[in-house]
Order: C-alpha cells, then sequence, then structure tokens
C-alpha cells in the first residue's frame, strides 16, 4: 500500500489526499465479489502520462447515456480501473455499468473492474481510475455535413477500416491511438476536417477534402492524418526529451 500512495504523492499536484483516499478505497479484497488488487491501481497508474479519478453514483446512468463524460474520458485513456460497491441490492446497476464499460473500451485499451460488498453504499459507490492520458489521445476531431454524412453511411466498412488505420499508426509511433470521435461541425465547410487540441484549444490542423471524397478515397485523407500524427508523436518524444534533460 505505501508503494501506492508513495506514487501518487510524487505524480500528483493537486488533491493529492483525495487521490490517495480515493485509489485506497477502490481495492477489493479476495472475499469481495470480485477481488482488484492493489497491484492493478499501481499498474495503471505507472502508465506513462496523466491520471485521474472520477466518483459517481449509480443513478448517474441516465446522465451518462445523455451527456457521455465517461465517454470521453475513456476515449482519452490507455487503461480504465473500475470498483463498484453491492449493498446486495446493487446488482443490476453494477451489471448495467459493466457492460456500458465493454460497449466502450477499445482493444488498445486495459480494463478492469473489482466490486466490493458493503452494508450501506457511500455517496459515490462507483470510482473510476483513468490512466495513460497521453497527449495524442486528447485531440477532438471536427467535420463537416458530406463527411459526417460519409463516416455513418456504411459501418460494416469503416468501423473496420477506422480500426486498421489506427493500429497502423500504433504501429508507427510506437504509442496506442485510442478511437477519436469525430464530430458534426455545421459551423464549418462540407468537406471540412479540424483537428484540435483539447488541453489547449490548440488547432493542429484544418483542411479541406476534394468533393469527390467516397469510401473509395478516403484513404488520401487517412494519410495526411496518419502523417499528422506521427509528427505530433515526434514532437511530443521531443518534449519529453527536453524535460527529462531539465531534472
Amino acid at each position: 500500500m505505501k508503494k501506492l500512495l508513495d506514487f501518487i504523492d510524487k505524480n500528483s499536484v493537486n488533491n493529492t489526499l483525495e487521490l490517495q483516499e480515493c485509489v485506497s478505497a477502490m481495492i477489493c479484497s479476495k472475499e469481495d465479489s470480485v477481488p482488484l488488487g492493489k497491484s492493478n491501481l499501481y499498474d495503471a497508474l505507472k502508465l506513462d502520462g496523466a491520471f485521474s479519478i472520477l466518483k459517481l453514483s449509480y443513478a448517474d446512468y441516465e446522465n451518462e447515456i445523455k451527456h457521455g463524460l465517461i465517454k470521453l474520458k475513456a476515449s482519452q485513456a490507455l487503461s480504465m480501473i473500475v470498483s463498484y460497491e453491492d449493498d446486495g441490492e446493487s446488482f443490476e446497476e453494477v451489471k448495467m455499468f459493466v457492460e456500458y464499460f465493454s460497449d466502450i473500451s477499445d482493444h488498445q485499451q486495459n480494463s478492469t473492474f473489482g466490486v466490493k460488498k458493503v452494508d450501506t453504499l457511500s455517496a459515490f459507490p462507483i470510482k473510476i481510475l483513468f490512466s495513460g492520458i497521453l497527449p495524442i489521445n486528447q485531440l477532438k476531431m471536427t467535420v463537416g455535413k458530406k463527411i459526417d454524412e460519409l463516416i455513418h453511411s456504411n459501418d460494416e466498412y469503416f468501423v473496420p477500416r477506422f480500426k486498421k488505420f489506427r493500429d497502423e499508426v500504433t504501429e508507427e509511433i510506437h504509442t496506442p491511438l485510442l478511437p477519436i470521435l469525430p464530430l458534426l461541425d455545421t459551423q464549418i465547410n462540407d468537406y471540412q476536417i479540424k483537428l484540435v487540441d483539447l488541453h489547449d484549444g490548440k488547432i493542429i490542423c484544418d483542411f479541406e477534402v476534394a468533393e469527390n471524397f467516397t469510401q473509395t478515397t478516403i484513404d488520401i485523407t487517412l494519410l495526411k492524418l496518419f502523417y499528422i500524427y506521427k509528427v505530433l508523436a515526434q514532437e511530443n518524444h521531443a518534449r519529453n526529451i527536453k524535460s527529462k534533460d531539465l531534472k
């Protein structure tokens, strides 16, 4: 336990005590319904990148379906560790959230959970540790109307095609690239694509595709995005080296 708490102390700037208490409370023993050990949490925290904690009640499910806060955070993290409390009457709620996490998890992510037996539920019976949060997975993509229509016109083609693209980028930059969720932006050109850094709002790229943009010509756009991600990865690597040199 000391190793776990020391790591949080050395690698957090704000709310250190709260983070330590929350992560400690996530541990589920072998006697609990589904164990979750200290090693699971420590291994998740050790991943390159930032980490954060989200605390929820079971009543937050409907709000999540509407607004997708968990889904957004999950899209940026290489690991998601979840602990649930069960007072003997929470099985359906736990099952509902477990299935939801399964639906939003990607093959590049580690997703683990534990279930703790309690007499009475706390104010926040769900605690989620998001870790491995890297800058390259903290981007927002917005697209114009025509692009949005095309990429949602044939899931049987585009879902595996985009997965293949992400796997190719991952192999090239040696960093797992998580799914980015393109959002329709009616304020931009029908054939425009924008990539924005969620951390500081900086526009990473902003370009238009040819109006003959189709299922068969999308590879040209993906190639452009491939090189953009490659440059971003190189820049991030250079910053990390400089940061280490300054220490």
